[in-house]
């Protein structure tokens, strides 16, 4: 009996643990891996520098966009936010080009300097560090890109019930990107994988896998699942 009850109380035990590290893991989860996985070093580089230093490459083509535009300068300059675009969002940009995904996207060398350039600035927002946090505490407001476009940027708390301290969800933020008569065929909304990552310069975001560098601009061919 006596080891049945030890037996008991060892797989309660045992379990306490797992919940405690699941509740862990689940917290760090709502940090998103922005400032808490960067090092000092990181904090202090130039938005250009950090992205060309990603190891996993994530944004060599975001890069190569930055150097055909000579867009360094507006990339590093002071009090931004940033919203970057995976080599993923770059690519699904340069085969709206095209008719079908199965041919061979348009060179980015290709494309015209004036539009590159017009769509960097898109993902620019001036004279303003926008936090996750400060999405989620205004909800909604509204800004402008460094083509004075109308963005709006949405905070969604993971806390739903109103008066409630209990999360159900992480926090996020939505980018919009409203639509420019004539030159634009949507509304452009994107969400992001990772939020807060610190620069010398600026806030950045990263955008999801699901987006699109075009952000909205009309192009010749457009995809059902476009945004």
């Amino acid at each position: 009996m006596k080891n049945y009850i030890s037996k008991k109380n060892i797989i309660i035990a045992f379990g306490m643990v797992c919940i405690a590290i699941a509740s862990c893991q689940k917290k760090d989860y709502f940090n998103d891996g922005g400032i808490s996985r960067q090092s000092d070093a990181e904090k202090n580089m130039s938005t250009y520098d950090f992205l060309a230093s990603r190891k996993n490459h994530m944004f060599d083509s975001l890069v190569k966009i930055i150097d055909l535009t000579n867009g360094k300068a507006l990339v590093n300059q002071s009090n931004i936010t940033f919203y970057a675009c995976p080599n993923s969002a770059v690519m699904r940009f340069q085969r709206r080009f095209l008719p079908s995904d199965k041919q061979a996207p348009r060179p980015l060398s290709k494309i015209g300097v004036d539009t590159l350039t017009m769509l960097l600035k898109r993902f620019i927002l001036v004279n303003n560090k926008v936090s996750l946090e400060r999405a989620v505490a205004d909800k909604d407001k509204a800004y402008k890109d460094n083509n004075t476009d109308s963005l709006i940027i949405y905070g969604i708390s993971g806390i739903s019930n109103a008066g409630s301290s209990v999360r159900t969800g992480p926090d996020y933020m939505t980018y919009e990107h409203r639509k420019v008569k004539v030159i634009d065929s949507i509304n452009y909304t994107a969400g992001m994988q990772t939020h807060n990552l610190i620069t010398a310069n600026a806030i950045l975001h990263i955008l999801n896998d699901g987006a699109n560098f075009s952000g909205g601009f009309k192009l010749k061919y457009f995809r059902k699942n476009d945004n």
